[in-house]
């Protein structure tokens, strides 16, 4: 009986760790959903495992990954690609690593909208995760990449959707909401774009680079006066986020806005009538 009480008390614990476990990643998840992304994974400074201090003989995925972050990290982009092509054969289930490598880090689209078709394949009913994001959103970010707009769009779709339908807008990634807004106003509905970004701003309100492409889906619309002053709110956001960043920081390396694309935005709105 005492046996009986015991695994009571136990089972009892655990579920209530599950609980807790849940609540913190549900808190995580809706942080990192509203704010500029932290220092990349090769930011300068990084220490990386020097080559000499790895298992040459040793075949797993943890060794795998140090030898292609470490080539990469050297710059030694021929090393690194051999590695991440050699991967796919012994571990499957790094194709999403290597497509998430080639988009992010290499740029090589073709090859990166080759392995994560393969990732995705994996489990097509689901969209699984690389990192922080799912699987459709790095197709999305690829297909645009490839000037596929219409396709980026439905990929955006599928992440942000169904997430929305689930639990709500504020679920999502509003870095989400940028990229279909982007791709949005890349083929001329600038009416979506908006309702995206208003989404995004209510994620992270601080967001220069929201501001920014609501400047210029306002600009699409001829509505000038709100492009003015969005493209004000962008001017003063990335001056805020630039005096608590050092070093060339930028909100979303995946949609990357500069200083002088928001002076120039603002100067050429000047030059217009109102």
């Amino acid at each position: 009986m005492k046996q009986l009480a015991l695994l009571c008390l136990l089972a009892t614990s655990a579920i209530a760790q599950d609980g807790e476990y849940q609540l913190r990643w549900s808190s995580i998840m809706l942080a990192n959903n509203r704010q500029s992304i932290g220092i990349p994974f090769f930011a300068p400074g990084r220490r990386y495992i020097p080559l000499d201090k790895l298992d040459m003989h040793e075949n797993s995925v943890q060794n795998f990954r140090a030898r292609v972050f470490t080539y990469l990290a050297e710059r030694n982009f021929e090393e690194a690609t051999a590695w991440m092509e050699k991967m796919t054969s012994s571990y499957p289930k790094e194709h999403g690593f290597i497509g998430e490598s080639y988009l992010s880090r290499l740029h090589d689209y073709p090859r990166a909208l080759q392995h994560l078709q393969a990732y995705d394949a994996l489990t097509a009913s689901f969209d699984d995760m690389i990192g922080n994001n799912p699987v459709s959103y790095l197709l999305g970010l690829t297909y645009r990449s490839l000037g596929d707009h219409s396709k980026a769009i439905n990929h955006f779709s599928i992440g942000i959707d169904s997430l929305s339908l689930k639990h709500g807008a504020e679920w999502v990634n509003y870095r989400h909401f940028v990229s279909r807004a982007v791709s949005y106003i890349a083929t001329g509905q600038a009416e979506k774009a908006l309702t995206d970004l208003n989404k995004a701003a209510k994620n992270y309100s601080r967001s220069a680079l929201v501001a920014y492409h609501k400047g210029r889906a306002f600009q699409q619309l001829n509505r000038l006066a709100e492009a003015r002053a969005a493209f004000q709110d962008a001017s003063f956001f990335y001056k805020a986020l630039r005096a608590e960043r050092t070093g060339d920081y930028q909100e979303d390396n995946d949609n990357p806005v500069y200083e002088e694309e928001i002076d120039e935005a603002l100067s050429q709105l000047k030059q217009s009538k109102p």
